[in-house]
This record gives structure tokens, C-alpha cells and sequence, in this order.
């Protein structure tokens, strides 16, 4: 299994049936943005491979969220917390 399939004795569900780590990377992000839609009115916390922390931030950036990383001690994945849209929107007013 590659990289993005096992983190701290977890991995994959359903294991692709590719080692393509771009497809990885955009079935994750994909998680991620899908997430922020969902819960638009939450606080989230995402672990994600750190290939993907820009892009994970620019996405918190997109959909008006402060975020805050801490990288794990193995420096391959990132566990973000994206702040609630509408509390970030009530702190800009």
C-alpha cells in the first residue's frame, strides 16, 4: 500500500485500485471540501497529507475559514482545524 494509505495503524477502507498519489491527493481534497460544504456552520478538524496542506488551506481560505495546522511527528500528515464560516464571518463585522 502507498503512503497515503496507512497512518498510525489506520488505512484505507476500500484500497484504490491505483498507486497514483495525484489521485490520492485529489480524492482527498475532495473529502476536504465536501466537509466544509457540509458543515459550513461548524468548526471542522481534517488530517491530511501534508501534499495536500496548501491545498487544504487555500480551500479554507475559499470558503471564508480561519485555519490552524499542527504537523504530526512523523512530518507526513497535518491535522487542520478550519474555524465555522459564519463565526469567522461574526468576528469580521
Amino acid at each position: 500500500m502507498h503512503e497515503h494509505g496507512a497512518m498510525d495503524g489506520h488505512s484505507l477502507l476500500l484500497p484504490f485500485d491505483t498507486d497514483d498519489p495525484e489521485f490520492a491527493r485529489g480524492f482527498e481534497a475532495g473529502r476536504v471540501w465536501a466537509l466544509l460544504q457540509l458543515k459550513r456552520d461548524e468548526s471542522c478538524e481534517v488530517v491530511v497529507h501534508v501534499a495536500n496542506a496548501e491545498m487544504a488551506i487555500r480551500m479554507g481560505e475559499a470558503t471564508g475559514r480561519r485555519v490552524h495546522g499542527e504537523e504530526s511527528d512523523d512530518g507526513h500528515w497535518i491535522t487542520l482545524n478550519f474555524e465555522s464560516a459564519t463565526g469567522c464571518e461574526a468576528q469580521a463585522d
